[in-house]
């Protein structure tokens, strides 16, 4: 708890942090008014994805605050602390599969996304697979796991808070306040002020990851100052068992299914574009640096500054003897502790807007198809509440703690990984697995996760196993034994075969052709705004060419699995021994060190340094803009179906599955125009109306927003604001005579 002499500097400090926040959900919420009122997003985009306009710092700045959270300040310095001692660098091998995962399908998520206006987590799923069963499965999937992973922010924001000014540990009402602080910033800004409030979180938890090691280091408290014979807890020297050995590898596998978590996804789909995104994946690859090996620091120096001193929250003893030094240091455990709150919220308020889209847009915007933009977009803030109550009654009943909520939510989460990887990378039709195959695996495995938590872990039997990493596993058995005995039955595989008919009296309006045809109606959704093109395994293979991309170079994935796997240290276990009589070492046998820290210890941080590498070298090959040959496209033409919208297009949204006229008529035009000039090569010279016509489809094709022009009253034109009647009109004729003109392609 902290002292009374030092409440002052906190009774400031929170409160002061707290108005910036209010003031960043203010200036967010005049950022989605101006948006609105330049016609430049529809209400939806603008407060579940911050109008698809996320720059470079904003970009790096929420997504370093989303994915660091609480258990970064608070929890790795508990874990060194109280249990693993430098055992916790597991999450440096964490983190590196976090970036793993999140590098190697945003992506190709992104490209999806700009070619088919994917906008919530589940789009991808839907428009790949047109199988309702898997779409919300996968739905389960995310939502699941994120109202658990909410939950264990709230247990931690009670403990927190109520021992940060020295309340009753059971006391809730700090943490619903708390709570309800974050639920009306996201009311105001959406997204825009969730990342505003992210960046500045960010900025307040680097400032403490920085000054704490560095105040303790100066006040010889480094890991150079520590003696192995006489540290208070010289088993954390020791090799580590071979369960803990065991168990390292595990949970730095499991961080690759964190792409998975709604989240993370929403900032794919919220930054401006891939140069955005870029900056975003190389701030997530640095700050592993700067986060993890310091909560082990902290973790591991504070049992010697306390003399391994049984306290409830060994982090806010640490940051309170800090404080008892004064002066700078003083200031510097002020700020660390209100940064342990900082990164709790700004975990919090990024899971409450990834819940409330997930699941406005995918369950009641289908129940109400005919609301608004807007009017939808207040159902998103009842969902907001929803989500808010429900993490506050399981974090407040749950009473095994942070460690079992992860224990549940990560395997949970890793359930969702199969459909997307196969979904992204599956090359051909023929190859393609049937959408309720995924389903039942996802099912079957999901069932086996809960339990193995609850039926044997929650009973005391010891962990042989993750049971994200073993349900993984099961699921992909499951699956291939299910599309092997569908083959071999002899159900249909046939793609592209049109349904003009969901069933003998519905029509279904999409003009989409289903690659497992033979199926349901209710299992179909509606796919009209994705397009009037499937997307297949073959298109977007085909809109990936020419793009740099890690996960699809088997040698680089491999290659980067293999450094995340060496990491673990495969040693002995528990050497050198120690003398139980005096539990310390034997003069004869103390352990080897490098830094002051263990061995085995060092060369996962030197090891580390590989993994981060490779990273590094595969964001440095990103392109900034997603690359397209203006020569070829203007001799060869392209398929219109790969052709990016341009932002206006993507925030146009005016229902839930309106077909987007405005990409539609553009994409008939380039169909037309490539009609007209045939696109055969010659070694005749061109006449000036073909040249023209060239010079018109490589404008059609790299179309970008006009600026909107306004009328004496302040508002956008129609024809400013829709293409107009004769274009549209243009566009239907061609679309009528063309449908089939690039189906090659």
């Amino acid at each position: 708890m902290v002292a009374q002499e030092h409440k002052l500097g906190l009774f400031i400090s929170v409160p002061v942090y707290f108005c910036i926040l209010g003031g960043c959900a203010f200036w967010a919420h005049k950022r989605m008014e101006r948006m609105e009122h330049d016609k430049v997003s529809d209400k939806l985009t603008a407060h579940f994805l911050g109008g698809q306009n996320f720059g470079p710092l904003m970009t790096a700045g929420t997504v370093f605050a989303s994915l660091f959270s609480g258990y970064t300040v608070i929890g790795v310095p508990n874990e060194a602390y109280n249990t693993n001692g430098w055992l916790s660098l597991r999450w440096l091998g964490f983190i590196w599969g976090v970036v793993f995962g999140y590098l190697g399908t945003g992506i190709r998520l992104r490209k999806s996304s700009n070619i088919r206006n994917h906008q919530s987590p589940v789009d991808f799923i839907t428009d790949r697979y047109q199988s309702q069963l898997l779409r919300y499965t996968i739905v389960f999937l995310q939502v699941v796991p994120s109202i658990i992973y909410l939950a264990a922010q709230v247990t931690a924001i009670r403990s927190t808070f109520n021992a940060m000014f020295e309340l009753d540990p059971d006391a809730v009402y700090p943490v619903i306040i708390i709570m309800a602080i974050i639920l009306v910033l996201e009311w105001v800004g959406g997204l825009s002020s969730v990342a505003a409030t992210d960046s500045l979180q960010a900025l307040v938890m680097l400032f403490s990851f920085v000054a704490v090691p560095s105040v303790l280091a100066h006040n010889d408290l480094g890991w150079r100052d520590l003696d192995p014979s006489t540290y208070p807890r010289p088993d954390y020297y020791q090799t580590p068992s071979e369960e803990s050995q065991w168990n390292f590898w595990q949970f730095s596998l499991s961080g690759f299914a964190f792409f998975t978590l709604p989240h993370l996804m929403q900032r794919t789909y919220a930054a401006r574009d891939l140069r955005s995104l870029r900056v975003g994946y190389t701030a997530m690859t640095l700050a592993n640096w700067f986060t993890m090996p310091v909560g082990c620091f902290i973790g591991t120096v504070g049992v010697q500054f306390l003399n391994n001193e049984s306290v409830a929250s060994p982090f806010a003893a640490i940051m309170e003897a800090l404080m008892d030094e004064g002066g700078f240091a003083k200031a510097v455990g002020i700020i660390a502790v209100t940064a342990s709150l900082a990164a709790i919220m700004s975990t919090a308020d990024s899971l409450v807007i990834a819940i409330s889209q997930l699941v406005t847009v995918e369950i009641a915007y289908p129940l109400r198809p005919d609301f608004t933009p807007k009017q939808i977009s207040w159902c998103g803030k009842f969902v907001s509440l929803l989500a808010v109550v429900v993490s506050l009654l399981i974090g407040l009943l749950w009473r095994d703690g942070i460690s079992a909520l992860g224990a549940i939510q990560f395997p949970v989460s890793t359930q969702a990984v199969p459909a997307f990887l196969l979904g992204l990378y599956t090359t051909k039709s023929k190859t393609d697995i049937h959408p309720w195959c995924i389903a039942a695996g996802a099912f079957g495995a999901t069932v086996y996760v809960f339990g193995f938590f609850f039926g044997y872990l929650q009973a005391g039997g010891p962990q042989p196993i993750d049971a994200g990493i073993s349900g993984f596993a099961l699921q992909f058995v499951l699956i291939f034994f299910l599309e092997v005995l569908r083959r071999i039955l002899g159900v249909s595989q046939s793609a592209y075969i049109s349904h003009h008919k969901k069933n003998d009296d519905e029509m279904d309006p999409s003009t989409q052709d289903l690659l497992f045809p033979e199926r349901p109606g209710w299992d179909v959704p509606k796919l009209q705004r994705f397009g009037d093109s499937t997307l297949t395994p073959e298109l977007l293979g085909k809109s990936m060419e020419g793009v740099n991309e890690p996960m699809a170079n088997p040698s680089w994935a491999f290659l980067l699995f293999f450094s995340i796997t060496v990491l673990t240290p495969l040693v002995a276990e528990n050497q050198p021994p120690l003398d139980e009589s005096t539990e310390s070492f034997y003069p004869y046998a103390l352990p080897a060190t490098v830094g002051g820290m263990p061995w085995w210890a060092a060369k996962i941080l030197f090891l580390s340094l590989v993994t981060c590498a490779l990273l590094l070298l595969a964001i440095w090959k990103m392109p900034n803009h997603f690359p397209v040959d203006e020569k070829r496209i203007e001799k060869e033409g392209i398929n219109p179906d790969l052709v990016e919208l341009t932002p206006k297009e993507k925030r146009s949204r005016t229902s839930y599955d309106g077909q987007n006229i405005l990409v539609s008529s553009r994409r008939s035009l380039i169909s037309a125009s490539m009609k007209n000039l045939g696109m055969v090569n010659s070694t005749e010279e061109e006449g000036q109306e073909t040249k023209d016509n060239r010079r018109r489809l490589s404008a059609l094709v790299f179309a970008s927003d006009p600026v909107p022009e306004e009328d004496e009253n302040g508002q956008v034109s129609d024809e400013d604001e829709f293409i107009d009647h004769d274009v549209k009109s243009q566009s239907k004729e061609a679309k009528s005579s063309d449908d089939d003109h690039f189906a090659e392609s």
